[in-house]
């Protein structure tokens, strides 16, 4: 996964495809998920990223380091990212935040140790 996912490009540009593209930034703004991380899953700049979490009454402060996950959440955020592979990496990400509620940073950690445990196995 290489610390980000990739969203998939889509060609659907629907006012429906537009409006599920505007919820999932919302959630994962939501989902206290920080700056640098938004941008490079979304593309987002710095200024309307600042302004959807005054909008969401999100603050800056809550973005910070994380506790690591427990074994048991690692193996829940794990499962739930593989059980959800036909969607994508995002809506993947929001569904491990929601089944774990950990920042989506520790998210990525997880994920990315285990693919690198996992890509070494036949």
């Amino acid at each position: 996964m290489n610390s980000v996912p990739n969203s998939h490009t889509h060609s659907d540009d629907t006012p429906k495809r537009r409006k599920k593209d505007r919820q999932l930034i919302l959630d994962m703004v939501k989902a206290k998920v920080s700056f640098p991380v938004m941008a490079q899953l979304t593309g987002m700049n710095k200024t309307d990223f600042t302004q959807l979490q005054r909008q969401l009454n999100v603050s800056e402060n809550e973005i910070g380091q994380h506790e690591p996950p427990s074994e048991t959440k690692q193996q829940l955020i794990w499962s739930t990212w593989n059980h959800n592979d036909s969607v994508d990496d995002n809506y993947r990400l929001l569904a491990g935040y929601s089944s774990a509620s950990f920042k989506i940073t520790a998210i990525l950690a997880v994920i990315d140790r285990m693919e690198s445990n996992t890509a070494g196995t036949p």
